[in-house]
């Protein structure tokens, strides 16, 4: 009786999403330039024309064995979608031992990421490739000049689990701070935050923990800083309690937090469970539910490439779609001296989940 050929391990892709002249084909060819010479890698760009001048530059910079792939079109999640699917189809319909030790894409500057993600993931779901960080370029002196980015800029970030300062080289160290006291209140916590300069990626922002990465709660991110540094007289740090719950068979991650009088509880919940977002929207509206709670946020699956993020502070709720494509998340913070049973909000979530027919 033969024994079965082993199954080929994924091929592990990055993501380098941002605004157009964020960097991103600079950071690529960066890592061209520093990959081990004997690795095949292969990179897809999503360029606006099909004049191919950012395969010159990213031709330059390659070490070793590579293959530049252009989609030309300018958003990978419209025009050159199809064109996308094809060549990812293609490629891993060769033999493993031809498939290249990595893929990094670059979707334009005019591209929707999230749509990138959703793609990936059914491949993913085939164990054929990984998708190790999606990371959102923010263009450092556009961030000198103005905080309040266009929309599009919103979603990549929103749909990245890394974010970069880009050309931080070009401000100053106050910028730096700025940049990242502002990463730190974005929802859901990225995974990793900080700097790039002259187009080198953090080894921290291209690969992820061999686990997968904790995720955080934060109380009055302002405040919480100032417990950890130990600067109130009467700081200390917060009690945390882990529990691991399952709905419909889908493990399920919950953090009870107890810091400065308040309670807080957060779930990390696989995008294979969906929720029903009419029942989110009667309990968002449900004044009675919210007595006592400070805050509320969360960034849920609704349907097989639906995804909408939810908020509640005082009276005034919302619910607007989000580009968020990795897990669906909760976070849920009582006002100072209010206790609750958790095991009710574990049962309430559970209630409106249901197995996604393609997670």
């Amino acid at each position: 009786m033969s024994t079965p050929a082993p199954r080929p391990s994924p091929i592990p892709v990055n993501i380098i999403t941002g605004q157009l002249g964020a960097g991103k084909t600079t950071a690529i060819a960066q890592m061209l330039a520093a990959k081990p010479p004997q690795e095949h890698w292969i990179i897809i760009l999503n360029e606006f024309t099909d004049t191919g001048i950012d395969t010159l530059t990213l031709a330059a910079a390659a070490q070793g064995a590579y293959d530049l792939r252009t989609i030309p079109g300018g958003c990978l999640c419209c025009t050159g979608e199809e064109d996308f699917r094809r060549q990812l189809t293609a490629l891993l319909a060769q033999p493993p031992e031809h498939w290249p030790a990595r893929i990094v894409i670059e979707p334009s500057g005019i591209a929707h990421p999230g749509v990138v993600i959703e793609e990936l993931r059914g491949f993913q779901r085939s164990g054929v490739v990984q998708l190790l960080s999606t990371i959102a370029l923010v263009n450092a002196e556009s961030w000198a000049d103005s905080q309040s980015f266009s929309s599009l800029v919103v979603e990549q970030v929103d749909a990245a689990d890394v974010v970069l300062l880009s050309k931080a080289e070009l401000v100053q160290s106050q910028v730096h701070e700025s940049f990242m006291a502002w990463a730190q209140t974005l929802f859901p916590a990225k995974r990793y935050a900080g700097v790039c300069e002259q187009g080198v990626l953090p080894a921290q922002a291209l690969y992820p923990p061999p686990a997968e990465h904790e995720f955080e709660i934060r109380l009055r991110p302002a405040v919480h800083a100032e417990v950890h540094s130990g600067s109130q007289p009467h700081a200390h740090a917060p009690d945390e309690v882990i529990c691991y719950l399952t709905w419909l068979e889908q493990p399920v991650q919950a953090k009870v937090l107890h810091l400065l009088g308040r309670q807080a509880c957060g779930w990390m919940i696989p995008a294979s469970l969906l929720f029903d977002v009419s029942q989110l929207e009667l309990m968002l509206a449900d004044d009675a539910l919210w007595h006592g709670v400070e805050r509320f946020k969360a960034i849920v699956r609704t349907g097989v490439d639906r995804w909408h993020l939810l908020q509640r502070w005082g009276q005034q709720y919302s619910i607007a779609p989000s580009t968020w494509r990795q897990d669906s998340r909760i976070e849920l913070q009582l006002a100072e001296g209010v206790t609750t049973e958790w095991r009710g909000w574990h049962t309430r979530w559970q209630q409106m989940c249901e197995l996604c027919p393609v997670s």
